[in-house]
């Protein structure tokens, strides 16, 4: 899979295998490496240095080969890094969705991936960093999720950010895809890595953590909702719906149009029993007005339920529930089963069902014919179908 016919390659192999053997093995299991000289692989007016979309790694040969050997495994490993996080595929779904509602900074999602990745590496006395990469261990240390150096960048005068799609100050350019490798497939090949390094006792105590957490990821909640709604909820922004008779006439063409939503009709129920506190279902309404701003769906319903349905609210792009949250109700007993009957009842087949609620309840006997996902603000508790996510409240 690799490009075996650069000598300087097989060294830095050799290398990998003897010193740092986990990132080998997953170089030869997952990754396929390219060198040589590629025009199209990088922005207009960014150096040629190393290139990856999580499954291809590009080095241009010059960059390459006037790094010493410590470097080479240095910056091969810091690419490995970038795939086996993810990076480049949850970059990409920002780039579709938009960041906590403003627009998506590609440069500085990289250049946040770089001093999580470097950090790692510097503790792991894995070869060289070159002098390029970056690296602030006061600052952004591994310890750190990438969301939350990409947050800290915004502000900091010291990141240095470049033109328009580039990465100014970054070792490396990341292109944004979303993988055809499955999470199964890549936690298999880090756990295979691991029991082969631990086995040669190369497996050091920091390298050690970053593994569970890599096989167990400390994913902020809202980021497992924001991504189970754009799987089970998301879709195209065209539509080939019927145009106007007067556009038939004056065009002869039809093409799709832009609909501008990012996912489907949302349902969204907030649990108003008494076993709610005001902070859990002030947390369910903040959670609904962020779908709206970061998922764009076509509209949401909002619903409130204890016992019975007390309040339904239609909502769609552009509103806004942080000025004036609506009054929900409730305070009763607590059964999940009314909003499921009510959109039977009314023939309402959603894209997906968000249920907020502390999971103390009677659920319905059989799950319905869409996606559910349980925000549980209580730990212990599993739905007995759809996907439950922990809330952290108060995150």
């Amino acid at each position: 899979m690799s490009d075996d016919s650069h000598p300087l390659y097989t060294e830095v192999k050799t290398a990998m295998l003897l010193h740092v053997p986990f990132f080998a093995s997953i170089l030869l299991d997952m990754m396929q490496v390219k060198i040589g000289k590629f025009e199209n692989v990088w922005p207009a007016g960014m150096e040629h240095t190393a290139a990856t979309n999580g499954k291809t790694i590009w080095f241009d040969k010059d960059f390459f080969e006037k790094m010493k050997l410590p470097e080479r495994v240095f910056v091969l490993c810091h690419e490995i890094g970038h795939a086996m996080w993810s990076h480049m595929a949850r970059g990409k779904r920002y780039h579709d969705t938009g960041f906590e509602g403003e627009k998506f900074d590609a440069g500085r999602w990289n250049r946040a991936g770089d001093y999580v990745i470097n950090d790692m590496l510097d503790k792991c006395n894995v070869g060289k960093m070159p002098g390029c990469g970056l690296h602030q261990p006061d600052k952004y240390t591994s310890e750190m999720l990438v969301d939350d150096v990409y947050r800290d960048l915004k502000d900091d005068p010291d990141d240095g950010e470049g033109p328009g799609e580039g990465e100014g100050g970054s070792l490396d350019h990341h292109i944004l895809e979303i993988g055809n490798v499955s999470e199964v497939e890549w936690k298999r090949a880090v756990q295979t890595a691991a029991d082969a390094a631990k086995s040669q006792g190369k497996l050091p105590a920091d390298l050690k953590r970053f593994v569970e957490e890599l096989l167990n990821p400390k994913v902020p909640w809202a980021e497992k909702l924001r991504t189970s709604i754009t799987k089970c909820a998301g879709r195209d922004s065209t539509t080939w719906s019927r145009p106007h008779r007067r556009r038939l006439l004056t065009q002869g063409v039809v093409m799709p149009s832009y609909t501008g939503f990012a996912a489907g009709h949302i349902v969204f129920v907030v649990d108003t029993s008494g076993s709610m506190s005001q902070d859990e279902m002030a947390q369910g309404l903040g959670e609904c007005d962020a779908i709206l701003m970061d998922c764009k769906p076509e509209a949401v319903t909002l619903i409130g339920c204890d016992a019975r349905v007390n309040s339904r609210i239609e909502l769609y792009s552009g509103d806004s529930l942080q000025d004036d949250p609506p009054p929900l109700g409730g305070g009763g007993g607590t059964s999940f089963i009314p909003p499921f009957v009510l959109l039977e009842e009314e023939g309402i087949t959603p894209a997906c069902l968000v249920y907020f609620t502390d999971m103390m309840g009677s659920f319905p006997d059989e799950a319905p014919p869409y996606p559910v996902i349980w925000c549980a603000t209580t730990e212990g508790h599993e739905a007995p179908f759809g996907e439950t996510i922990l809330v952290e409240l108060g995150e």
